[in-house]
């Protein structure tokens, strides 16, 4: 949830390891059969048939291992596509300058999986999670205050001059990408990186952050993102903050998202949270009492927190027991951290030579409920 920043760097050597690996790829998945439902039809398998379901490779900003991924994943047939982010300051140039929006650096990343047929899906970052990276255009920056934590710089999400400028960026990204048949979702971030956690939140107290004030922004958030009329799904993460967590704002935030038609989905999946919902008491950000309220209305993602143990040790688990949790859930899109899928595919992964084989087992299984390509 919280990737390492990586600088935009020469690729060559990366492709070259990364083919060597491909070349390795053992010939179970190689000549896998079409034995699963397409990613693109209307599935009964999934709550929401018409709403787009898979599991997805994450492709966060690491070019080297973007490159990996690519190299390892894009004829994979458990997987449905890839999960790019497009980060505001990398495409926006500001309002003087035209055209105002750089979609191409983006557009190359993307095109090896358009080419193999496979969808991409979008998030975008109004902030990161470093304080090395910054994700807010200066010209932003120059008109709203800001102040700065272990995230990085933030502005004031809630400033008129941040809100008509992202808004305009959000509105530049539905037109650009709205009609392409290869796009599946957009995920808008609207706090930290992908997500609504107030990032910097105690920090911005000077500025009067407090739990009203922020869900009335992103209220004022999704209720534009309904009035963008999106051709493609739109999506929201739900958080909770605050010591104990604010769990009745993940609950609003997921109400309000269904009311629009905006899919929604938590971004901290463990094993931890399966414990949770068999006691019976309430799982991070409360997702699995939102998920049972909601399910069968909009599309219903998740994530893990980080990269899961196979070992099944710490609080994330294997995704050997995390994906027939999610299924049991209703979650029909599933963002998979790249080192996941290296554990089931790349031999160069430390943990490949003993757990790939039950990895692709559970990668296959949760394929044949949600689609394959």
């Amino acid at each position: 949830m919280k990737p390492k920043w990586i600088p935009l760097v020469a690729i060559s050597i990366a492709l070259a390891l990364a083919t060597q690996a491909f070349a390795q790829e053992p010939a179970r998945e190689k000549n896998a059969s079409a034995r699963f439902p397409k990613c693109t039809d209307p599935l009964s398998t999934v709550a929401v048939p018409s709403a787009p379901h898979g599991l997805f490779v994450l492709m966060f900003p690491d070019v080297r291992k973007q490159a990996r991924s690519t190299q390892l994943l894009v004829h994979n047939q458990v997987v449905c596509g890839a999960n790019f982010f497009l980060v505001w300051n990398e495409i926006d140039r500001g309002p003087d300058a035209n055209p105002r929006y750089d979609f191409s650096a983006a557009d190359e990343r993307m095109a090896p999986w358009l080419a193999a047929g496979k969808r991409v899906n979008l998030i975008t970052w109004a902030t990161s999670y470093s304080e090395r990276a910054k994700a807010t255009p200066e010209y932003v920056f120059s008109k709203v205050a800001s102040v700065e934590c272990q995230n990085g710089r933030v502005p004031v999400f809630w400033e008129k001059d941040f809100i008509t400028n992202y808004q305009a960026f959000m509105k530049a990204v539905v037109e650009k990408y709205g009609t392409n048949p290869s796009v599946g979702y957009i995920r808008f971030g609207l706090g930290l990186g992908g997500e609504t956690f107030p990032a910097c939140m105690y920090a911005l107290k000077s500025h009067g952050f407090s739990p009203g004030v922020w869900q009335k922004y992103i209220f004022e958030m999704l209720d534009y993102e309904k009035s963008l009329n999106s051709p493609k799904q739109l999506m929201v993460g739900i958080n909770s903050f605050g010591q104990p967590p604010n769990l009745e704002f993940a609950d609003a935030v997921a109400e309000r998202a269904m009311r629009n038609g905006i899919a929604f989905g938590s971004q901290g999946l463990s094993m931890e949270d399966a414990q949770k919902e068999e006691s019976g008491s309430a799982c991070e950000v409360d997702w699995c009492k939102n998920f049972k309220k909601h399910q069968g209305v909009v599309a219903l993602e998740l994530q893990t927190r980080k990269a899961s143990n196979p070992a099944r040790d710490g609080m994330i688990g294997s995704m050997v027991d995390l994906l027939p949790f999610a299924l049991r859930m209703h979650a029909q899109i599933l963002e998979i951290y790249p080192e996941d899928w290296y554990i089931a595919y790349d031999p160069q992964s430390p943990d490949y030579a003993q757990y790939h084989e039950e990895y692709q087992r559970a990668y296959e299984s949760a394929a044949k409920v949600l689609g394959g390509n």
